[in-house]
């Protein structure tokens, strides 16, 4: 069955696209792959050749130069520029079916970084690209969902959450308003740059029938225009505008409690920093009703419905304690190192840290650092966008931006002791994860889900 590719689909298509998805990029620094192909025939190609049929074989992809061979007992491939690993026939939607690949990276750059072995279903296509491989899955776009589902969240969630996941990551990767990876022929990436996807690594019957229950579901407003759905793991108890994240307004999507109508948390709406602290630290967090709170998803059961590679709990609230010396060397590694000499002086001893701006769930995206300079002289340097204050006070990543600063200082005035303690996992605009599966708990349909989280909307099926 002929599809549109992704980047030529439109609302009015009416067909279901096929999508290209980047398990391997070379920021990854990979120049070779092993591959377990199943008992299910795989036909090789590499060049103009017509290929060979492999069955129940390791194999290994290499760079060599500018090109990519296939080697395996049962024969090789290239050197070419392109080789494609495509299945015999369709590959079924089931548990652990399909070609294994070994040491894909799973949350490049986050706390969470680790090499796993995805099995996936679909194309597979090798080329090089400045000496370092890039491994491409194509599939139909509801081939691929449900390795999404099972790869954000388990795929054992109820059902009325998934749904819900399911059609905001659809509309999502339909929207494709957001330009990622465009150096390479892909259109996204396996990583939660773009969206989790594990093949049919963790498949559930449920996360399948998620997928087929709302084939071609997308959430659309008023006009009639497809709403750009974003979603994050925990909202920490207030949704951010996508505006105080990517400095845009998008429709159906808008700052909120993620509360019942009536709980106490709406008081903390639009937070300010008056009630920061007890927003983040105060008593009413041991009786509250948010959705996304350890009352209403026990973290006890938590790890149970997040993604294998997720390290679950404690993220609805937190805290995160630096000596100063610990956290000049992440500045100094993480920020100062990519500035322009000529514009930004290189921190020596750092002085001080000041949110200047935050957004109405809290979330900091503008920080000032103050600082010395080698030379002894007072400066000031400015983070902005809640990623990058993420990406820069943290080794690896920060759970969130929303956070107060407390600092310890030594007699002379210096920072001895620096802590954040914070709330949330991630951007917080669009569907809270952590949000939506308390509502399926507490009974919610996937429909009320949706409209909790997103303002103005309507289901709509585009094909």
């Amino acid at each position: 069955m002929a599809r549109c590719s992704l980047t030529a689909w439109t609302l009015d298509s009416r067909e279901e696209p096929v999508i290209r998805v980047a398990m391997v990029l070379p920021e990854d620094g990979m120049d070779s792959i092993l591959l377990k192909i199943p008992s299910r025939g795989y036909l090789v190609s590499g060049g103009d050749g017509p290929g060979q049929m492999f069955r129940s074989v390791m194999a290994k992809v290499t760079v060599e130069n500018r090109r990519v061979s296939f080697l395996s007992e049962g024969g090789v491939a290239g050197p070419a520029e392109v080789i494609k690993v495509s299945p015999e026939e369709p590959v079924p939607q089931t548990r652990g079916v399909g070609v294994q690949l070994r040491g894909v990276v799973a949350g490049r750059g986050f706390h969470w970084e680790k090499r796993i072995h995805p099995t996936v279903g679909g194309m597979l296509e090798f080329r090089a690209s400045h000496g370092r491989l890039v491994v491409v899955n194509e599939l139909p776009l509801e081939d691929y969902l449900p390795g999404v589902i099972a790869g954000e969240m388990s795929g054992d969630c109820p059902l009325e959450f998934l749904k819900s996941q399911t059609v905001v990551a659809r509309a999502w990767v339909l929207a494709h308003t957001e330009k990622k990876h465009t150096e390479y022929p892909v259109d996204r990436c396996n990583d939660d740059c773009c969206q989790r996807y594990h093949g049919t690594t963790d498949l559930t019957e449920r996360a399948v029938d998620a997928v087929r229950q709302t084939r071609g579901q997308v959430l659309i407003d008023r006009k009639k225009t497809l709403i750009d759905a974003n979603y994050s793991k925990s909202c920490g108890g207030i949704i951010e505008s996508p505006q105080h994240v990517w400095f845009v307004q998008k429709a159906g999507q808008r700052a909120t409690v993620d509360a019942p109508t009536d709980s106490e948390a709406h008081r903390f709406f639009p937070l300010s920093d008056d009630l920061l602290m007890e927003y983040l630290t105060g008593d009413w967090l041991k009786q509250t009703d948010v959705f996304c709170s350890p009352n209403v998803v026990p973290e006890k059961s938590l790890p149970s419905y997040l993604s294998k590679i997720d390290e679950g709990g404690g993220h609805f609230r937190w805290r995160v304690d630096y000596d100063r010396h610990d956290l000049e060397k992440i500045l100094r590694d993480k920020f100062f190192s990519r500035q322009d000499p000529s514009k930004v002086a290189f921190l020596d001893t750092l002085l001080g840290l000041r949110v200047c701006q935050r957004g109405d769930s809290g979330r900091a995206k503008d920080l000032e650092i103050e600082y010395l300079d080698p030379m002894g002289v007072t400066h000031k340097a400015h983070v902005v966008s809640e990623y990058t204050i993420r990406e820069v006070l943290h080794e690896k990543f920060l759970f969130s931006s929303a956070f107060v600063l407390e600092i310890q200082r030594d007699p002379a005035g210096a920072p001895r002791r620096i802590s954040l303690i914070g709330g949330g996992w991630g951007h917080g605009a669009g569907l809270c994860q952590i949000g939506a599966l308390g509502m399926a708990l507490r009974g919610y349909k996937y429909e009320a889900i949706l409209k909790h989280y997103f303002e103005d909307v309507q289901l709509h099926e585009c094909y």
